[in-house]
């Protein structure tokens, strides 16, 4: 991913925006397809939170929500939630409760109910929740609610985690462009948001970078589950001679790792969450996003009252995105091209080379 990985009026409009001081930043949504909602709620307890207008610190349990677009089997963007939720609540001991919406209607409603129940941290994992998050967020302003992958805030209780997946994207984009034997890459995406096509961009420039001739194939499923649409599509990019793929697809992107599988002659790149071992065989290396420390540190600022409404950003200078090479695979990049890969990472690392988000 990031995953898109990624991937935002109402009755409750008037009232949300009438609070003293609300600022917001917000930009258009689309919603994951899909079926109904499920939820789970772990580690049972009762958690205080005063239902004035001045927010507070959380005088009992901590409990902290998650909201993903799908399920969390995916082995990528949703997985790489979930595992963040279980690091909160081994660490913390919060309670910890998890809920699929799939649909944009079962956002809101999943919203106020954790709401209702007095949960202190709501963190919605996707670019699609943000808007309905703004509309929400003010009824119950002891709350917090967070986005992954947006770009809102909204004072006193609206904040976005932003991953720069494009910092390694861009260096997975360099390996591609520099060892490919056709000019002929690809990048596969579930659907057409922001935050996957921002990624594909930096994938490009990077690929740019080393070699000027390679061109870049695209293509988005419109879905982020549909793992035969994401083969077709891949086996497609490879009968146009692509021998280096990478997808942001959440779980369709499986269908990428099986096409690669069966061609034999093509290496792929994972996204979001280490997916090397999907494909030992062709997954050269994959960025990587550490969402469960970002969500630890995330529930301790809730946790001592110190959560500011503001962009939170997980970078490579920081640590929190990275790109894990395979290590089986990794003595296939040319030295020399390493070389350049490292020294672009550490450009990175400096703020000598700033690698754009178009988001």
């Amino acid at each position: 991913m990031q995953r898109l990985r990624f991937l935002l009026g109402l009755p409750f409009l008037v009232a949300g925006f009438a609070l003293a001081g609300c600022s917001q930043t917000s930009a258009p949504t689309s919603a994951r397809s899909g079926s109904s909602s499920a939820s789970t709620t772990s580690n049972g307890g009762s958690g205080n939170a005063s239902t004035s207008s001045k927010a507070t610190a959380p005088t009992g349990k901590l409990k902290v929500a998650l909201l993903t677009p799908g399920d969390i089997n995916d082995q990528g963007w949703n997985q790489l939630a979930y595992e963040g939720l279980q690091a909160v609540q081994k660490e913390l001991g919060a309670e910890v409760a998890h809920q699929v919406t799939k649909n944009a209607s079962d956002q809101q409603p999943a919203m106020r109910d954790f709401g209702d129940k007095k949960f202190n941290l709501v963190i919605c994992h996707g670019f699609e929740y943000g808007k309905r998050v703004l509309e929400v967020a003010p009824q119950y302003p002891d709350t917090k609610f967070v986005v992954v992958g947006g770009n809102v805030k909204q004072a006193p209780n609206v904040a976005t985690i932003v991953p720069k997946l494009e910092e390694a994207t861009y260096l997975l984009g360099m390996a591609a462009g520099g060892m490919t034997k056709t000019n002929v890459i690809g990048a596969i995406g579930g659907m057409k948001l922001p935050v996957i096509t921002s990624t594909f961009d930096a994938f490009t420039d990077g690929a740019k970078s080393v070699n000027p001739k390679v061109a870049i194939l695209t293509n988005y499923v419109g879905n982020f589950e549909d793992q035969n649409a994401a083969k077709e599509s891949a086996k497609t990019m490879i009968a146009q001679k692509a021998d280096f793929l990478f997808h942001n697809a959440d779980q369709a992107g499986k269908g990428m790792f099986n096409a690669a599988e069966e061609a034999q002659n093509v290496l792929v790149f994972g996204s979001n969450r280490n997916q090397n071992s999907i494909a030992p065989n062709v997954c050269l290396a994959s960025a990587v996003i550490e969402m469960p420390k970002a969500f630890v540190e995330l529930a301790k600022s809730v946790q001592n009252n110190k959560f500011t409404a503001d962009f939170i950003e997980l970078n490579v200078p920081k640590g929190t995105v990275s790109v894990q090479w395979n290590a089986a695979l990794k003595a296939k990049v040319p030295p020399a091209l390493m070389q350049k890969l490292t020294a672009a990472e550490k450009d990175i690392k400096s703020g000598k080379l700033k690698i754009q988000r178009h988001v």
